[in-house]
C-alpha cells in the first residue's frame, strides 16, 4: 500500500476516535447540536468516499458561546492551535501531531458556530436555525466503521462547497450535481444564507464552470474519487447542470 495511503488511514483512526468522544461529551452531537461538513460529510451524498485532511462542525451562534463549553471538554493530548469569538461568528480548532514510523501526521478538528468563513472576506455562510434543524441524522463510513452524525440537507451543504470553492471542492460539486441534481429552490437558499449572493452567482461562472471544461478535469475527478466509473458523458450531465443553473439565477436576477 502506498505510504501516503497509509498515512491517511492512520489520520482517519485518529478522527474517528475523537468524532466518538464528542459523540460521548455532547450526546450523541445533540447538546450542544453538532454537524458535521467538509469532506467528511460528503459520504452521505454520494456513492464514493475521497481521504479529506480536515473534519468540520458547525454549530448555531446562541448568547453566549457553544466553542466555550466545548473547549471545556479538549482532550489532554490534543491543543488547541485557534480560537477567536467575534460578533457574529466564532472559530475553534483543535490539533493533534501523531506519529507512524518517522512521520509526524498533523490531525485538526474545526468548530464554527454563527457563521462559516473562508478565503476571502465575503466567503460567508450564515448558519441559520434552518441549517441546523434540518440537519438529519446519517451514518458514514470513518475508517471502516459506521458511525452516526448530523449533517446538513442537500441544498445546504451544495452551497458552502460553492462559496469554498476549492479545488476539492469543484470535483465535489460535480459529483453532488451528477448523484443529487441541482435543488430547485437553491437560489432561495442562497439569498438566506449567502450575504452577498453575487459571490455565488460568480463562483459558478468564473470558477466552477471553466474548471470542469477544462481538459484535465475529468481525470483529476477519477483521481480525487479513487474511482474509474465517471466517463465523458457523466461530465456533459454535470456541466449541462451547472449551465441551465448559471442562466436561471441570471435570467432571475434580470
Amino acid at each position: 500500500m502506498p505510504k501516503a495511503i497509509k498515512l491517511m488511514r492512520k489520520r482517519e483512526d485518529e478522527i474517528l476516535e475523537m468524532i466518538k468522544y464528542l459523540a460521548r461529551v455532547t450526546r450523541g452531537f445533540t447538546s450542544p447540536k453538532l454537524v458535521l461538513i467538509g469532506g467528511y460529510a460528503l459520504r452521505a451524498f454520494i456513492k464514493f468516499s475521497r481521504y479529506t485532511r480536515d473534519c468540520d462542525f458547525v454549530l448555531k451562534k446562541r448568547n453566549g458561546w457553544h466553542l466555550d463549553f466545548l473547549k471545556e471538554f479538549l482532550p489532554k493530548d490534543w491543543g488547541i492551535e485557534n480560537f477567536e469569538k467575534r460578533h457574529s461568528y466564532g472559530f475553534m480548532r483543535w490539533l493533534k501531531y501523531i506519529r507512524y514510523n518517522k512521520t509526524k501526521i498533523r490531525v485538526s478538528i474545526d468548530f464554527m458556530e454563527g457563521e462559516i468563513r473562508g478565503r476571502e472576506p465575503h466567503d460567508i455562510v450564515l448558519i441559520d436555525d434552518k441549517m441546523i434543524n434540518q440537519a438529519k441524522r446519517v451514518q458514514i463510513t470513518i475508517s471502516d466503521e459506521k458511525i452516526e452524525v448530523f449533517v446538513p440537507n442537500f441544498q445546504d451543504y451544495l452551497v458552502m462547497k460553492f462559496i469554498s470553492c476549492r479545488a476539492s471542492d469543484i470535483r465535489d460539486i460535480a459529483s453532488l450535481i451528477l448523484e443529487n441534481g441541482v435543488p430547485e429552490k437553491i437560489r432561495q437558499r442562497i439569498q438566506e444564507i449567502v450575504p452577498k449572493p453575487e459571490i455565488f452567482y460568480r463562483k459558478l461562472k468564473e470558477k466552477v464552470i471553466p474548471e470542469i471544461k477544462r481538459k484535465t478535469f475529468l481525470d483529476s475527478w477519477k483521481g480525487i474519487m479513487a474511482t474509474t466509473e465517471y466517463e465523458e458523458e457523466d461530465l456533459r450531465v454535470v456541466l449541462d447542470s451547472l449551465e441551465r443553473l448559471s442562466k436561471s439565477l441570471v435570467s432571475e436576477e434580470a
